[in-house]
């Protein structure tokens, strides 16, 4: 039987999160003491009528490394909702080969090769396999030719490689997204940011109202505003670190209100 096996010990093999939002939505179901077992799957495809999920598949490498291959939205969602591991239900380990990922095995169904050392697969490839069998029902061959000419459209360096560097850029992404949208300090108030910090804010120096204007501050200048205390520097930096959940938790707030 599987141990428990420590989630900062695995590498990924995309750098990249389609579903963002049901990330953070799974993630608020870890905090409540949620495991990924086969009967939770199983009640969840139920409820959405979809298949059941496998196992979190963790591809194990002779040179010891450990990559998340199929189950990265449940590892990211772990990770983010402070679990540091899988328990031993929630995962499979699958002995695989740099080799194997290099090869193109049209029986197997794995037609987009790579090295996952240093490259990883884009997030969606599902055109690009489309027409890679469209190809392959009327000349393997060509088949063959077309994947090795367009790895560009189903592989790339990785410029992220852990869930670490895959839960910072989802907070980065939402505060880049936040700034586009326009969000304001106030917003914050849903993340645990007090009145009295969003008033200090606005009465600064700087006249912070918008998330951007926050960004744009340095962490040296936010000590100077006076008023705003050990307390209030605390709220906006964990504030800042879940800006990830904030659409989720408006969303939540919004339901019960629609549907009363």
């Amino acid at each position: 039987m599987n141990g428990s096996l420590q989630l900062d010990t695995l590498g990924t093999m995309h750098d990249e999160i389609r579903h963002k939002h049901q990330v953070v939505e799974m993630s608020c179901l870890v905090r409540d003491g949620v495991f990924w077992t086969r009967d939770v799957l199983r009640a969840h495809a139920d409820k959405h009528h979809t298949p059941v999920p496998h196992p979190i598949a963790i591809a194990h490498f002779p040179d010891g490394r450990r990559m998340i291959r199929d189950g990265h939205h449940r590892s990211l969602a772990t990770y983010i909702g402070g679990r540091a591991y899988l328990r031993h239900d929630e995962y499979r380990l699958e002995a695989y080969t740099y080799e194997m990922y290099a090869e193109i095995n049209f029986e197997a169904g794995f037609v987009t090769p790579f090295d996952p050392r240093t490259e990883v697969r884009v997030p969606d490839f599902t055109a690009f396999r489309q027409e890679v069998f469209r190809l392959y029902a009327r000349n393997p061959a060509e088949a063959v030719a077309f994947i090795r000419q367009n790895k560009s459209r189903y592989a790339r360096p990785h410029t992220r490689n852990t869930l670490a560097q895959l839960a910072e850029h989802l907070r980065q992404s939402a505060i880049a997204e936040g700034i586009a949208r326009g969000d304001l300090v106030a917003d914050m108030a849903i993340l645990g940011v007090s009145r009295e910090t969003i008033k200090c804010l606005e009465e600064s120096k700087w006249r912070i109202v918008s998330l951007q204007q926050l960004i744009e501050r340095t962490a040296e200048e936010l000590w100077y505003i006076g008023k705003l205390g050990q307390k209030g520097h605390q709220e906006i930096t964990k504030a800042l670190q879940h800006y990830h959940e904030l659409e989720v938790l408006k969303t939540r707030r919004i339901q019960p209100a629609s549907g009363a």
